[in-house]
């Protein structure tokens, strides 16, 4: 590749000609690193000056957000002259709504053989018929370590709803779920996203409904519905901004300061103890749809939410444990009910009721087997055998 004049010149030479593993190219483009994102909504598109052209070769672009989310463009058999990639031209790639233009953060180009052909591309110029504009200037992660934000999540003002965050044994993906009301009933929304510059964003929240609680329990009777989109901000280790933003009618955008239930030493590297591998969300693959989220506190204190329904409806239970040896046992379980979401939910409103027992005995720190001990006629007892949704190695 060589770059003089104002022109780039791409030209890809193969000791085998005609061989359709052949495969090369040439890219360039810009990574922002930290700092200041572009917004390339405005700009329309791409305009290309090509040059020259020999051979069978193509021309792609590729856009990555903040968010990691990317959009892909293609011109396949260029020729010379002008070339243009409109941006209603650009593919998702990474979800349905691809990547978020206003947020800029990478762009790369690539100039590629077709079929295993030699050739070359002479570009003299990119443009865009409409401006480039600066976007935010967003957070760098160099003060947010991952490992140390896990945890349960409240508002001190809004106790009785709150969110569960956890760090899977992958080492970057992070689960988290959050428990809400509506006109008095329990609801919780469930998503999974990577962290990236102090922020964790997940495309789809899901809320379920549809199935019945234990013996009556079928996979096949959960509807599930992607709710809207959750954006969570740290200031510090233990302090973070929860902002959700709904698709579904009927809920209002809700913005959130939420701090730890049990605060953590910043720069200590989260907490220490031997417990962490069990933290994680669990599942019974026989019966998908619900499941359990455990946390770990400082002080090897373990908090649990159980999600599952009763009559079609999602409710969820949560509760503090400490292991001993292989087994925790709740046994301050509550459910709750009461009031309402967004602007509409008042603590003095929330009505708290004791649920039961839930011993759970771990095989490892994959698996484990939950026995549930109901106090409340509507729960039969029940005994569930679960694994961990992003399994790892145990001590």
């Amino acid at each position: 590749m060589n770059i003089s004049g104002g022109t780039l010149e791409c030209t890809l030479d193969f000791p085998t000609l005609g061989n359709e593993n052949n495969n090369g190219g040439c890219s360039f483009g810009y990574d922002r690193g930290d700092g200041q994102v572009f917004d390339l909504s405005g700009s329309g598109g791409f305009i290309l000056d090509i040059q020259s052209v020999e051979g069978g070769m193509s021309l792609g672009i590729t856009i990555v957000d903040a968010n990691e989310e990317l959009s892909l463009g293609l011109i396949e058999n260029v020729v010379p002259g002008q070339a243009t990639i409109t941006l209603d031209q650009l593919l998702p790639a990474t979800s349905l709504q691809g990547a978020d233009l206003s947020l800029v953060d990478n762009l790369a180009f690539a100039i590629i053989n077709q079929e295993g052909d030699e050739g070359s591309v002479v570009l003299a110029g990119i443009s865009t018929p409409g401006p480039i504009e600066g976007g935010p200037v967003l957070p760098t992660d160099d003060d947010i370590v991952p490992e140390e934000v896990t945890g349960a999540y409240f508002n001190p003002t809004r106790d009785g709803e709150g969110c569960q965050l956890t760090l899977e044994r992958d080492g970057v993906s992070f689960i988290l779920s959050c428990y809400f009301y509506r006109e008095g009933d329990q609801f919780w929304l469930l998503g999974s996203g990577l962290m990236v510059n102090g922020q964790l964003t997940i495309g789809e929240m899901t809320v379920t409904s549809g199935a019945q609680y234990g013996n009556g329990f079928d996979e096949d009777d959960v509807i599930r519905q992607n709710w809207g989109t959750a954006q969570m901000t740290w200031s510090d280790c233990n302090n973070a901004e929860l902002a959700l933003t709904p698709l579904l009618p009927g809920y209002e955008q809700v913005n959130l300061d939420l701090t730890r239930l049990v605060a953590g030493t910043c720069g200590g590297g989260g907490p220490q103890t031997n417990s962490i591998p069990w933290m994680g969300a669990y599942y019974d693959p026989q019966r998908d749809g619900e499941g359990f989220h455990f946390g770990i506190e400082v002080g090897e204190i373990f908090v649990m939410t159980w999600y599952t329904y009763l009559d079609g409806e999602q409710v969820w239970m949560i509760g503090t444990g400490v292991r001993d040896g292989q087994q925790v046992v709740f046994d301050d379980l509550i459910i709750t009910s009461g009031t309402g979401f967004g602007s509409q939910f008042d603590k003095d409103e929330v009505v708290r009721e004791p649920f039961g027992v839930i011993t759970v005995d771990f095989s490892d720190c994959n698996n484990f087997t939950a026995t549930v001990d109901s106090v409340l006629p509507q729960f039969h007892d029940q005994v569930l055998e679960v694994t961990k949704i992003v399994g790892g190695s145990c001590p």
